[in-house]
């Protein structure tokens, strides 16, 4: 460890263990607390690719682990009732000596977790309480990205919904052609103002750990409305008014989305799920769980004891977690990994969905990308040929001999590996 860094620590350390009304008081609300504002003008990168990373999730708010890479958040979005894509005026609420000392790592400089891990534990023993605010799908998925792509700016946009921004339009009942005019021409207005946002933010990459779907319709709809919705011909037209943004997400020239596979009945009620020319830009991620899958770095081994979900027909590409999903979550020496709540510490995930695994998918894009086409500008014909890198042909017994099982894990396939930030075997505390 450089002298330096080693120096910031031991004062980090010593700050946070003589914060002695947090460690000893029974109740904090007398502690030092204070408010700090979300400033995207704080955003500094030391080597910045110029490629952000949007991710499309559930962002009420930043979590506290946001604090820790606040210079690497480019910006902060929500779609807001009257249907304008705008940046979100927020504030941490935080100890101001746990505010203080995440921020001084927050430097053009990237540090990974790994050399902070020492103060993991003064942290926890001082201001655990705090961590609480990092529940939530968003920050979960913002874990898993944002250690992978070190030198990769973060967009972050809270959820796309008609509750949010076309509630009545979402609510009318009647079914009219009218009605469905109103709600699909709010979704044309922010599929428009998403396309200008990318384009402003020099965003190159989508993380959609989510979707639209007739049932979850049905609970938007319940949840909005009231129990009374109307049948389902209805509904699934409200659902079809969504196709402009996802349009927006999945076909805009020069960017790349990786989204959350599920287990798609039919088109008429999973539209944005199944395979599709409209969406060529789009990935579709499952995953299976292996400690020793036996792949190769192309995909290519034995494959045919490999069960992955959801099936086949829902997925482009099945990735590994290296991490068994029934506790005691035994996991392999290169397990997916999520950074903790302070952003000092990286381990192992406990649970496994398609929502965890879309980041990792992404994450190795942007490292076949960088490997093997770093000098050509994004654009659909690149993004094409780096799904060949990713999906080669090659392997007999898969349809298209088409290797669509990978363990980019094993083979240390991503950025913060390439880039010597990690070695590719996890290390233990």
């Amino acid at each position: 460890m450089e002298p330096v860094l080693k120096g910031r620590l031991e004062s980090a350390r010593a700050a946070i263990e003589s914060d002695g009304c947090f460690r000893e008081e029974p109740d904090v609300s007398s502690c030092a607390w204070g408010d700090f504002a979300f400033d995207p003008g704080q955003f500094a990168m030391g080597q910045d690719t110029g490629e952000a990373i949007l991710i499309v999730d559930d962002f009420p708010a930043l979590p506290p682990r946001a604090i820790r890479y606040k210079n690497r958040i480019q910006g902060y979005f929500r779609v807001e009732p009257q249907g304008v894509v705008g940046p979100v005026s927020f504030s941490w609420r935080a100890p101001v000596t746990l505010f203080q000392t995440l921020g001084s790592f927050a430097t053009p400089d990237f540090h990974p977790a790994e050399q902070l891990r020492e103060l993991r534990e003064p942290l926890a023993s001082t201001y655990g309480f705090h961590e609480a605010g990092n529940a939530g799908h968003g920050s979960f998925v913002l874990s898993l990205l944002v250690e992978a792509n070190p030198h990769h700016p973060l967009v972050l946009l809270d959820t796309l919904s008609f509750r949010s921004f076309a509630l009545e339009e979402l609510c009318d009942a009647s079914g009219t052609p009218e009605a469905l005019h109103r709600l699909r021409a709010k979704a044309e207005g922010v599929a428009a103002q998403l396309r200008g946002l990318m384009g402003a933010q020099r965003v190159r990459f989508v993380n959609l750990s989510s979707g639209v779907t007739l049932e979850s319709m049905r609970e938007e709809w319940t949840a909005a409305c009231g129990p009374m919705r109307p049948d389902d011909t209805v509904m699934r037209d409200k659902l079809g008014a969504y196709a402009p943004i996802y349009d927006a997400l999945f076909n805009t020239p020069g960017v790349f989305a990786a989204q959350a596979a599920i287990n798609a009945a039919n088109r008429q009620d999973n539209p944005f799920d199944l395979p599709s020319e409209a969406f060529p830009n789009r990935l579709r991620v499952g995953f299976f769980t292996a400690l020793d899958s036996g792949l190769g770095p192309d995909g290519r081994g034995p494959s045919s004891r490999i069960e992955g979900w959801p099936g086949r027909s829902n997925v482009d590409l099945y990735v590994n977690t290296g991490v068994l999903p029934s506790r005691p979550f035994a996991h392999n020496s290169t397990p997916l990994l999520q950074v903790d709540g302070f952003g000092v510490d990286i381990h192992p995930i406990t649970f496994t969905t398609t929502s965890w695994v879309a980041p990792l998918a992404l994450s190795r894009f942007i490292h076949a990308r960088s490997t093997h086409f770093a000098d050509t500008e994004m654009s659909d014909a690149l993004i094409q040929e780096v799904l060949s890198k990713l999906v080669p042909r090659g392997c007999d017994d898969l349809p298209e001999q088409r290797c669509i099982y990978q363990d980019p894990l094993l083979h240390g396939q991503t950025e913060a590996v390439r880039l010597n930030y990690r070695p590719r075997e996890y290390v233990e505390p």
